[in-house]
């Protein structure tokens, strides 16, 4: 199939600024963490709820009911909508109003409480 004219034209400038776009700065897709979800961006999640103050334990990896209910609590004080699931538009909030969490507060923060409820 051969595009001709303007309709062309356009398809092949948007597929190069495509390419061009992608291969410099790859799309990286990052599936929401909702309740159930375990591992390394569980941790950083909490690790960074902690240091709002809003998620009083220590990460654990493990997206629980403690979890969600910090992530409520997050969405709500940022005006998104209040979900419990942690997705694009929270992980851009939450970035912007913490900083990269120290393997201290990744691994242990010294705030151990009831572990059974995050």
């Amino acid at each position: 199939m051969r595009w001709s004219g303007r309709a062309g034209t356009v398809a092949l400038t948007a597929l190069v600024a495509l390419t061009s776009v992608t291969a410099c700065h790859p799309v990286r897709i990052t599936p929401a963490l909702r309740p159930g979800a375990h591992g390394p961006a569980v941790r950083d999640l909490q690790a960074r709820l902690a240091q709002l103050a809003l998620f009083p334990h220590d990460p654990t990896g493990h997206y629980g009911a403690g979890t969600a209910r910090a992530v409520r609590t997050f969405q709500q004080e940022a005006g998104l909508s209040v979900t419990g699931t942690y997705a694009s538009a929270d992980r851009s909030a939450l970035t912007s109003r913490t900083r990269r969490p120290t393997h201290t507060e990744l691994h242990h923060t010294g705030k151990i409480r009831d572990r059974s409820d995050n």
